[in-house]
C-alpha cells in the first residue's frame, strides 16, 4: 500500500487520465519496452502531463522529493517509474541538491531499456554531471561494474546526452573508459548502449571515436561497428535500404 501522500496524488492522476483503475500486461506495448511491471498504459504526452502539472503545483522540500521519488520507483507500475523520472527531469533545482546515489537505489527497480533510459538519458544534462563531478564520476563507475545489467547500461546512457552537449574532455574520458569495460558484452542492453554512446560522442569528439572504432573492430558489437560506422560516414544511424558498406 502506498504511504506517501504526494505518491497517493499522482496515482489519481494516472487513473484519471488513463480511465483504469487497475494496472494490466495488455498489449505488445510493455514487452516491447521491456518492462516487468504491469502498466495504465499512459502515453508519453500523459505521463508528462502529469509530472509537469505535479512539479508546478506542489512546492516541496529536498526530503519530500526524495521521500516522492523513492516511493514512485518502489511503485508496481511501469508509469509510476516514467513520472518519477520525468519529474526529476522538471525538477532542475532539485538535480543541483540530491545526493546522487540515490540513483543506485532507484535504478533498483527499474527493468528494460525504456525505464533506465527515461531516468538516465532524459532527466540529466552536461551541467547536471559536471558541477558535481567527483561524486557523479564515482557512482558512474561504480554502476558499470554492478552484477545488474540494467545498472550498467545506465553508466553508458547517462553519459549519452552529456557528451553530445559538451565537449569536456572528462566526460569523454569516462565514457571511452565505460565502453572498454562493456564492449565485450552480448546483452542487446549493452550493445546498443554502446553503440548509442558512440554515435553521440560524435558531435564532439569524431576524430576519437574513428581511430576508437579502427582499433576495436573485432572486439566491438556488430551493431555498434554498423551503426557508428554509418554515422560517421553520413551523419546518420543508418540510412534506410542503403546498406553502407
Amino acid at each position: 500500500m502506498v504511504k506517501n501522500n504526494f505518491h497517493q496524488e499522482i496515482l489519481k492522476e494516472i487513473k484519471k487520465y488513463s480511465g483504469n483503475e487497475v494496472p494490466n500486461r495488455e498489449g505488445f506495448g510493455l514487452k516491447y519496452v521491456g518492462t516487468d511491471k504491469v502498466s495504465y498504459h499512459l502515453n508519453t504526452k500523459d505521463t508528462r502531463q502529469i509530472a509537469k502539472g505535479f512539479t508546478k503545483v506542489n512546492q516541496f522540500d529536498l526530503d519530500q522529493y526524495v521521500e516522492l521519488i523513492d516511493s514512485l520507483y518502489r511503485g508496481e507500475s511501469h508509469d509510476e517509474i516514467n513520472i518519477a523520472a520525468k519529474i526529476i527531469e522538471f525538477s532542475p533545482e532539485f538535480r543541483k541538491q540530491f545526493d546522487v546515489n540515490y540513483l543506485d537505489s532507484w535504478l533498483e527497480n527499474v527493468h528494460g531499456w525504456a525505464e533506465t533510459d527515461t531516468l538516465c538519458q532524459m532527466a540529466f544534462t552536461d551541467i547536471d554531471l559536471l558541477s558535481n563531478w567527483p561524486n557523479w564520476q564515482k557512482l558512474i563507475k561504480k554502476l558499470s561494474t554492478d552484477k545488474n545489467v540494467h545498472k550498467r547500461r545506465a553508466s553508458l546512457v547517462l553519459l549519452t546526452k552529456p557528451v553530445r552537449l559538451s565537449a569536456d574532455s572528462k566526460l569523454s574520458f569516462l565514457a571511452f573508459e565505460n565502453i572498454d569495460k562493456l564492449k565485450s558484452e552480448k546483452d542487446i542492453l549493452i550493445t546498443k548502449a554502446v553503440s548509442w554512446i558512440l554515435r553521440s560522442l560524435i558531435k564532439n569528439h569524431q576524430q576519437e571515436v574513428a581511430k576508437y572504432l579502427d582499433k576495436n573492430l573485432e572486439i566491438l558489437p556488430k551493431i555498434a561497428v554498423r551503426e557508428v560506422t554509418t554515422k560517421l560516414l553520413t551523419g546518420k544511424k543508418y540510412i534506410k535500404n542503403k546498406p553502407i558498406k
